[in-house]
């Protein structure tokens, strides 16, 4: 039998920056793992998990190596064949087609719909 427990979480503000850090950490080296596993997959090349091991060691030697395994698996987890937009959506919509006029045009027009 299982249990599950929820609670809310109250760090210190010392704590919260070092959990920030981490987690910024964590998220670069998914990004750096996703565009080596895209040029190594151009490549054809050999064992390809121990070579972005290693890379990732050497730019992150703060990061566990369960943190560098798990970032490697979830950048595994992503389409190499699309482009994959890292940062979320402020990021997406910055740099996005959809924000230029045409989209903001399709905006007004469903927000003017509306009324």
């Amino acid at each position: 039998m299982f249990v599950s427990l929820q609670f809310k979480l109250e760090l210190k503000k010392e704590d919260k920056e070092k959990l920030i850090h981490l987690m910024r950490k964590q998220s670069s080296a998914i990004r750096v793992a996703y565009n080596m596993l895209k040029e190594l997959g151009k490549e054809k090349a050999k064992n390809p998990h121990a070579q972005i091991y290693h890379r990732l060691r050497q730019l992150f030697p703060e990061l566990p190596t369960k943190y560098i395994d798990s970032a490697i698996y979830k950048a595994k987890q992503y389409p190499t064949d699309k482009p994959v937009v890292f940062g979320g959506k402020r990021l997406l919509l910055k740099n996005s087609a959809k924000t230029t006029l045409q989209g903001l045009q399709g905006k007004n027009l469903k927000n003017n719909g509306e009324n």
